[in-house]
C-alpha cells in the first residue's frame, strides 16, 4: 500500500469487481481486426459492427448486427480465433500496479467473453489471474443485465452495496447500476460524454492506488488529482 498523500477523492469498498477489455487489458486492436475481418466475409457495414462489440458478449452482439447468421457457431469462431491471437494485448496504464496492491481476495473480474479468452489475454498482458473469473457461460443474460455482478458480489461473499465496478463501457456501467453497485469509468473505449452516468471518469487506471486504512476488510481507494 502507498501511504497517504494529495488525493482528489477516497472510495471505500470491500471488494473491486473489474471488467477485462478495456479496463485491464488492452485488447481494442486485437478485437477489431478480427472483428472486422468478421464483418467483411458477411457482407456487413464494419462501423456499424464495431460500434456495437464493446461491453457486450460475443453471442449477444451477433443477434444484434446479424440476426439471420447462427450466432453460436459464428460466436465460437470469434472467441476461439481470438483465443488464439493475442497478438498486441497488453496491460492498461497502471493495471499492474494496481492489482500488485490487492490481495486475491479483493478483487474479481467480470468479463462479457469466454473464460478461455480471458485467461489468454491475462496472460499475454503477464497479468495475475483473479481467484474468481465471471465469464459470459457464467451467466444467462450478459451485460447491460445486471447478472454478472450480483453472481461475482454473492461468491465474493459481499452486499452489491459493498463492491465498486470499473468499467470502461456503457453496458458495463448500467450493469453495475442495475445491480446497485457504484461504478468508476475508465478510458477511451467510448466517449467520455457517454459514460457520464458513473459516478466518477478516469482516463487510465494509474490515477488509483490503495492507500493504509485503520478498518479491517477494507479498500480505501485514492483517486489521485
Amino acid at each position: 500500500m502507498t501511504k497517504k498523500k494529495d488525493y482528489s477523492k477516497v472510495l471505500i469498498c470491500r471488494i473491486l469487481l473489474f471488467d477485462l477489455d478495456g479496463v485491464l487489458v488492452d485488447s481494442i486492436a486485437n478485437v477489431e481486426r478480427h472483428w472486422s475481418e468478421w464483418a467483411k466475409r458477411h457482407q456487413l457495414d464494419v462501423q456499424q459492427v464495431l460500434s456495437s462489440i464493446h461491453g457486450r458478449r460475443t453471442i449477444d452482439t451477433i443477434r444484434l448486427v446479424a440476426p439471420k447468421l447462427q450466432a453460436d457457431n459464428e460466436a465460437r469462431y470469434l472467441d476461439d480465433i481470438q483465443t488464439l491471437d493475442t497478438n498486441g494485448v497488453v496491460a492498461t496504464e497502471g493495471a499492474t500496479e494496481l492489482l500488485a496492491q490487492l490481495a486475491p481476495e479483493q478483487w474479481a473480474i467480470v468479463t462479457s467473453g469466454p473464460a478461455t479468452l480471458a485467461r489468454a489475454r491475462l496472460r499475454a498482458a503477464k497479468l495475475p489471474l483473479p481467484r474468481l473469473l465471471i465469464s459470459a457461460h457464467d451467466v444467462k443474460q450478459g451485460k447491460p443485465d445486471p447478472e454478472g455482478y450480483l453472481k461475482a458480489a454473492e461468491l465474493m461473499r459481499a452486499e452489491p452495496e459493498e463492491c465498486l465496478v470499473i468499467e470502461d463501457s456503457l453496458p458495463g456501467i448500467e450493469a453495475a447500476h442495475t445491480a446497485h453497485i457504484p461504478a468508476i469509468a475508465v478510458g477511451n473505449t467510448h466517449p467520455r460524454a457517454e459514460l457520464k452516468s458513473a459516478e466518477l471518469w478516469i482516463p487510465s487506471l494509474k490515477l488509483l492506488s490503495i492507500i493504509d486504512t485503520e478498518e479491517e476488510n477494507e479498500i480505501a481507494l485514492a483517486v489521485s488529482e
